[in-house]
């Protein structure tokens, strides 16, 4: 991307919110689509091929197989830059949910949908860089505002994906999301990212004139001492093991819950379509969750916003517990908003948890490294859950386990915000 730009003129809208709001339209359709809508291919999936309900769970699962290689992550991002890496990502995507529509043979759909899961965090690993290049005081909000579109895009595009199955096939579906991904997420990108930061039109970050916040220096491209930490400097610090293992608790019950949802609800003694209308109020509240999160973010002290995100997922897991002994329309209402709520924030809390506590290490190696922690425990979180099921019989007990999980989560987190930053002690 040039950085010769002409003069900016000085009224008009802060071209960091377009490109934002491209990153909005971008994971409404590459998460939206391309996780919450694949949801839906498991019925016809099933039908048209005779597979097991494992077989085709699987195919949804597979999204999250190559997140290892977000390890290498922030050395990606440095070597190509946020640009290549998102139209990457999208593009990889698009192309792979298309090719799904002509393959007819398991091994070959779990190879596309790992290569789609591949896409899929190249794009996700630039967002919290690109939301710096552009914003310091509403970092928090913006993260919020582009991680909301994944929700929205999944609350908007699930309807319309199930009525294409309905009335054409699934193999028209996946052909829909494909040309959807290139046309509405795709060149939004391109257009917004011919311009690469603020300082290529003569601004500071936010806007402000330059040299008026002090952070004029752009994220990564800067030469500021703080931000050229890397992956090693991340994982010699014992703050970031702390905040790993707060990640993996956490995460456990989050993906523990989210994966069993539909079942446990049906367990207490609701039907199908109840269950569904769960699933859709707690999407809709996530979407809620991670724009208020960020709004919260840059107005609220990181403590208070990481207490609130652990209370809603031990309220949100205990609400189920509840309804498991008895039955109440209450408790699985309390359920969808504090586990919905939960969703949407809890991303942005920790990314900007790593952020405050590395302010040395670039946001690059910061997010893709802590991002891997995440994928890798809701993963494996939806078979553990499974695992104590199968072992106690019960999702009450199961239930039980998920909220010690979760309370163990905010003891941990706890410990770690009251840790000196990596940078002073190394210093």
């Amino acid at each position: 991307m040039t950085n010769a730009i002409a003069q900016p003129r000085a009224s008009g809208l802060y071209h960091g919110w377009k490109v934002l709001i491209a990153l909005f339209l971008a994971g409404f359709f590459v998460y939206g689509g391309g996780l919450y809508c694949f949801v839906l291919f498991v019925t016809p999936l099933t039908t048209e091929f005779g597979w097991s309900r494992a077989s085709t769970g699987g195919i949804v699962s597979a999204f999250w197989l190559s997140f290892p290689l977000l390890l290498v992550g922030g050395y990606a991002i440095r070597r190509f830059g946020v640009t290549r890496m998102l139209a990457a990502g999208i593009t990889i995507e698009a192309v792979c949910v298309i090719a799904l529509a002509s393959v007819s043979t398991l091994p070959q759909m779990y190879l596309l949908r790992g290569a789609m899961g591949f896409g899929k965090i190249l794009f996700a690993a630039c967002i919290p860089v690109t939301c710096a290049r552009w914003f310091s005081r509403h970092f928090g909000l913006a993260l919020g505002i582009a991680w909301a579109g994944w929700h929205i895009g999944g609350m908007v595009l699930a309807p319309i994906t199930g009525a294409i199955i309905a009335h054409a096939s699934w193999r028209t579906a996946c052909v829909s999301l494909g040309f959807a991904l290139l046309v509405l997420a795709l060149l939004p990108i391109l257009w917004a990212q011919r311009i690469d930061s603020p300082a290529a039109l003569g601004l500071g970050l936010d806007g402000d004139p330059l040299g008026q916040t002090g952070s004029e220096a752009q994220a990564d491209n800067a030469p500021d001492p703080r931000v050229t930490g890397t992956l090693p400097d991340l994982l010699r610090a014992p703050t970031f093991w702390l905040i790993a293992l707060a990640t993996l608790f956490f995460y456990t019950t989050y993906g523990g819950v989210l994966a069993h949802e539909g079942a446990i609800v049906e367990a207490a003694g609701y039907s199908a379509t109840a269950s569904s209308l769960v699933l859709s109020l707690t999407t809709g509240f996530a979407a809620l969750g991670s724009a208020a999160s960020g709004w919260m973010l840059d107005h609220w002290s990181l403590r208070r916003v990481g207490l609130l995100m652990h209370v809603l997922l031990i309220a949100g897991t205990a609400a189920l517990f509840v309804v498991m002994g008895s039955p109440s329309l209450t408790a699985l209402v309390i359920y969808g908003v504090a586990f919905g709520l939960m969703i949407g924030g809890s991303d942005v809390f920790f990314v900007a948890f790593v952020r405050d506590r590395f302010p040395h290490v670039g946001v690059g190696f910061q997010y893709s490294t802590w991002y891997c922690v995440e994928l890798g425990t809701l993963l494996v979180s939806p078979v553990i859950a499974g695992h104590i099921f199968d072992v106690v019989g019960n999702y009450r007990t199961t239930l039980g386990a998920l909220v010690a999980c979760a309370v163990a989560a905010l003891a941990l987190t706890g410990l770690a915000l009251t840790t000196r930053r990596p940078a002073l002690e190394a210093a």
